[in-house]
């Protein structure tokens, strides 16, 4: 029995890595992989397989990061004993001082007043890195209206920020910023609250009534402005009576004189 590696990888992180190993012997040995001496579990990261036409068993990493890096083994064994074989596995950044973290953020559709809005962020960081929310690019403090949740699994790194009974405030730009010792990344996303339907329909009657206030109101004006009005005034006395007794003090001086 004997198992032969075809070579050593190095790769960038984040990528593919795969290692072959041509594995023969009767009957069909058992195939274990190791690495840095710990064997190796399968999962969604790490892919096992073997073709039984060319004998060629396959260690496939999905993504590649530093911890990957290291010595890896092929070991195969049957009765009739066992061979093993390694090679190693270099992972290198694409530059010096690079972030090594990506976020995508997703955007909430329009929320209506007094729902829940839930702000999603998903990234890739190792070592396990900072979180911070900030809304308006201020700090998102603790209270029981606003909750943030993050989940880890190996490299993949999900936060939430959870707004219950939204309000018209809560209106703008909210970003998420994830800081370690590689560096920082950052995401931004806007939420934008509306009214409900109802709201909406309420607010617009209301808008409706209001105008047609307006219009009775404008016309009221105006018909007041075209009415002609009648004044009836009742005079006592004739200012005739007042220029008699002149002119009659006037006769009287010439006669005296």
């Amino acid at each position: 029995m004997t198992t032969t590696f075809l070579r050593s990888c190095t790769v960038t992180h984040g990528e593919v890595a795969r290692f072959h190993a041509c594995v023969s012997g009767m009957p069909r040995p058992e195939i274990r992989w190791f690495h840095n001496r710990q064997p190796v579990q399968a999962s969604k990261n790490v892919v096992f397989h073997f073709d039984e036409v060319t004998n060629v068993a396959t260690l496939i990493i999905v993504d590649a990061f530093p911890e990957h890096a290291g010595q890896y083994t092929c070991r195969a064994a049957n009765r009739a004993g066992e061979a093993a074989c390694s090679a190693g596995l270099t992972v290198t950044r694409e530059e010096e001082g690079n972030t090594w973290m990506s976020l995508c953020s997703q955007t909430p559709s329009k929320p209506s007043r007094f729902s829940s809005v839930e702000l999603k962020c998903k990234l890739i960081a190792c070592p396990v890195p900072t979180i911070l929310w900030f809304h308006n690019n201020r700090s998102i403090p603790k209270e029981r209206r606003r909750r943030i949740c993050t989940d880890s699994r190996m490299h993949m790194h999900t936060t939430c920020l959870v707004i219950d009974s939204i309000r018209e405030k809560d209106s703008g730009s909210y970003k998420v910023m994830a800081l370690n010792s590689e560096g920082s990344a950052e995401s931004t996303a806007s939420l934008l609250v509306s009214l409900r339907e109802e709201q909406s329909a309420n607010y617009l009657g209301f808008v409706r009534r209001s105008a047609k206030a307006h219009e009775s109101v404008d016309s009221l004006a105006e018909q007041r402005k075209e009415r002609k009005y009648r004044v009836d005034l009742r005079c006592v006395g004739s200012p005739f009576d007042k220029m008699s007794k002149v002119h009659q003090g006037r006769s009287r001086s010439k006669k005296i004189l």
